[in-house]
């Protein structure tokens, strides 16, 4: 069964954290949510503490770390202080912040972070000037001992070359009733169809943290995610 994360973007998102955290295997904070950790205090976030004591939780920051060496270094340093399980990398970076990384690789799972759920294929020809599914194979040879790899689960049949242990980590879900709804993602999902094409996890946002019933939603997404 595909592992449940659920992003938190917004401070009212970590008080429905506190209601939902018995059904779902982590969390996502991006920057937005990491500011918010950082300047509060931490006992507000009991579901962080909680899922940071328990292995078969996630505390997924997703700050796509494209930078120099010693700046990635430190960033992932201070979020393994204060509990981070993932990170992002991108694989932008050059041979020398992989080798920076390798001494994390036991301490944090690295996910590799390249195509964007948000980009469509011509603007990922634009930006990559190459077509996605060489895109993938060269960018991956580089992440060797990495945990997993962050993609749109369409993309997943082109990652067939890829190295089988590592996880596919998959945002842009949503609901069936959703579709169409703006969210910024371009390459969508429902969680069955990203369950059928091969995803590890699934990481959903809006649709749980906007519901009125998030418990019924997160339900809802299990029932299409069971065997």
């Amino acid at each position: 069964m595909s592992k449940i994360i659920v992003s938190l973007e917004k401070k009212e998102h970590f008080k429905i954290a506190r209601e939902i955290q018995d059904y779902v295997n982590g969390w996502k904070i991006n920057h937005i949510g990491w500011k918010i950790i950082c300047e509060s205090r931490f006992d507000e976030f009991a579901p962080l503490n909680n899922y940071k004591l328990s292995n078969d939780k996630e505390v997924f920051v997703d700050f796509k770390l494209w930078d120099t060496p010693n700046t990635v270094k430190t960033v992932v340093e201070s979020i393994l202080e204060k509990g981070a399980t993932m990170t992002t990398i991108s694989t932008f970076n050059n041979e020398s912040v992989f080798d920076e990384l390798e001494q994390f690789k036991n301490d944090i799972k690295l996910l590799a972070v390249t195509y964007l759920t948000s980009w469509n294929r011509d603007e990922q020809y634009q930006i990559c000037r190459e077509m996605p599914d060489f895109m993938w194979r060269r960018h991956l040879s580089r992440v060797k001992g990495f945990y997993g790899i962050v993609c749109s689960a369409q993309d997943i049949g082109m990652l067939s070359g890829a190295d089988k242990s590592l996880k596919r980590v998959c945002p842009g879900i949503t609901l069936p009733i959703k579709r169409g709804a703006p969210s910024g993602q371009v390459r969508i999902t429902t969680p069955k169809e990203a369950k059928e094409l091969g995803a590890d996890y699934i990481v959903i946002g809006r649709a749980i943290t906007a519901s009125k019933d998030p418990i019924r939603i997160i339900k809802d997404i299990r029932e299409q995610l069971a065997p």
